[in-house]
């Protein structure tokens, strides 16, 4: 998945462009080191959810599955994911416009 930095909402933009200067890197490459960043920091709560989820398919299902391997199956199928979770809740309504989309 390609970066664009540019398509950041302004401030976001304006931040990533002097962290880039003060590191000596371009805008695109520090947006990808930052993003890596944030999901290494994020892992403990997002592998959380995952695990919850695995819990519950694995519930409905009578089948067992890790939570590796339904993060695998975010990666490959989301499609058959949230057929497998019908109620998931999501944070950003698909009819609603997202800044970052």
């Amino acid at each position: 998945m390609p970066l664009n930095s540019q398509a950041l909402p302004d401030y976001e933009r304006h931040l990533l462009a002097a962290m880039a200067f003060f590191l000596g890197r371009d805008s695109d490459a520090q947006a990808r080191a930052c993003l890596c960043m944030y999901l290494r920091q994020a892992e403990p709560r997002i592998m959380a959810q995952v695990r919850y989820y695995a819990h519950q398919i694995s519930t409905q299902t009578g089948k067992q599955i890790e939570a590796y391997d339904l993060l695998q199956m975010i990666v490959e199928s989301p499609e058959a994911v949230a057929a497998a979770l019908p109620h998931l809740g999501r944070v950003h309504d698909d009819d609603q416009p997202d800044v970052f989309s």
